[in-house]
């Protein structure tokens, strides 16, 4: 075997230009595989990290929709959660440790000269707990802050830069104006820089205490969703089911209601960026079919080279089981080579994407597998060919071949 392996890498060697002409199919689909899935799993990765980062035992539940029928239109519902409902579900769901109602809009925010347009959320003070929100400076409103309905106001970091480019944030008076009404808040606190979390991004939001801004901000009674927390992990399944419980014996109707467990979104975020992923290496992989075709070309241009090599062999004595391995392991050889190289290529593509589109991405150690097997296994398939046929040719018309 090992004379075998020396023969192959002679022969390889000897036209370096062909076996670099064969490799570039291999190269450039291994490369264009791992670069592609890459993206596709450093954007699952920053997806689950954003979730992972505030727990994964939430839950929102949010209106849902009438269903159509006798010529009316299925229609989304606004005007059915209420604050009673969150105030039910902290008192008569033992799974659930924290709950808050959720008042949600778009607005003009203006202080002095600087003006830009933020979604307010009107909460209460455990939403911070909850969403594992982080100060850079000030402080949260608190329980007495809600109780006294004080409009006093926490903003996140993009808000601050926008509004105060000099820093200076706390304590400052801000308006905060819609088509019907202004209201000025006193800003107490400025959150770090998070990023999106679940379903809402802290960054460009302005949070205000729920009973300052229920009536005089966003002037309705129903709330635009409820917040819940579960104890942990281990009971947000049951917490889920509890709170099924208690807005099913109000409304009789499931479809009046959405709950969502952020559990059940990571798992449909895996199942999603796992299907995508198999999706793109696999329109990827198309070039690795191009480049084992190549290779069998090659292949067999190289068969014919050696026609009279083969019947010198097989007159001394070789038989058709070692020529064929002999071209195999050319075949295997090749596709072993690009594929490193086509890795080497791939990683150096993908950081170059990151770099340049600023994304994440990620190449993982499975993926790197995967792509060297399959470079592998092309090699082994479109290799198989020439080497049968290499294998079966007569001695005595292979010496006489000119």
């Amino acid at each position: 075997m090992l004379e075998m392996l020396k023969e192959a890498f002679r022969s390889i060697a000897a036209n370096k230009l062909r076996t670099a002409l064969s490799m570039i199919g291999i190269i450039i689909g291994v490369a264009a595989v791992i670069a592609v899935v890459s993206v596709a799993e450093g954007t699952s990765q920053s997806i689950r990290q954003n979730l992972s980062a505030i727990g994964s035992n939430l839950i929102l539940i949010s209106p849902g929709f009438t269903r159509g029928g006798g010529g009316r239109v299925s229609t989304s519902l606004s005007d059915l959660l209420t604050k009673e409902d969150a105030q039910r579900i902290q008192q008569l769901c033992p799974s659930v440790l924290y709950v808050t109602p959720m008042q949600q809009g778009n607005f003009i925010v203006q202080y002095e000269r600087q003006n830009t347009m933020s979604g307010v959320l009107a909460v209460y003070p455990q939403i911070f707990n909850m969403m594992n929100l982080k100060l850079q400076e000030g402080e949260y409103f608190t329980e007495e802050d809600e109780n006294s309905r004080r409009k006093v106001a926490v903003i996140g970091r993009e808000i601050a830069d926008t509004l105060f480019p000099d820093g200076d944030a706390l304590g400052k008076t801000i308006k905060i104006t819609s088509q019907s009404t202004r209201q000025n808040y006193r800003i107490i606190g400025v959150l770090e820089k998070s990023g999106t979390l679940l379903f809402l991004n802290p960054d460009r939001s302005i949070l205000v205490p729920f009973s300052a801004a229920e009536n005089r901000l966003f002037r309705r009674s129903y709330v635009s969703s409820i917040v819940a927390q579960a104890y942990s992990e281990q009971t947000a399944a049951q917490a889920v089911s509890e709170i099924d419980s208690i807005l099913y014996s109000k409304f009789q109707d499931q479809d009046k209601y959405r709950i969502v467990s952020q559990e059940a979104m990571l798992q449909t975020i895996n199942q999603t960026m796992a299907l995508l992923s198999f999706m793109l290496g696999s329109i990827a992989g198309i070039s690795l079919l191009v480049g084992g075709i190549g290779i069998m070309n090659i292949m067999l241009v190289t068969v014919a080279e050696r026609t009279r090599e083969i019947g010198v062999r097989k007159a001394v004595g070789a038989n058709r089981r070692h020529i064929l391995i002999q071209f195999l392991l050319e075949s295997i050889i090749l596709t072993f080579v690009a594929g490193i190289i086509g890795v080497g290529a791939g990683i150096f593509l993908s950081k170059g994407i990151a770099l340049i589109g600023s994304i994440q991405t990620a190449v993982t150690p499975l993926v790197i597998l995967i792509a060297v097997s399959v470079s592998i296994a092309v090699g082994v398939f479109f290799g198989v060919f020439p080497a049968m046929k290499a294998s079966k040719l007569n001695p005595v018309e292979a010496l006489r071949y000119e």
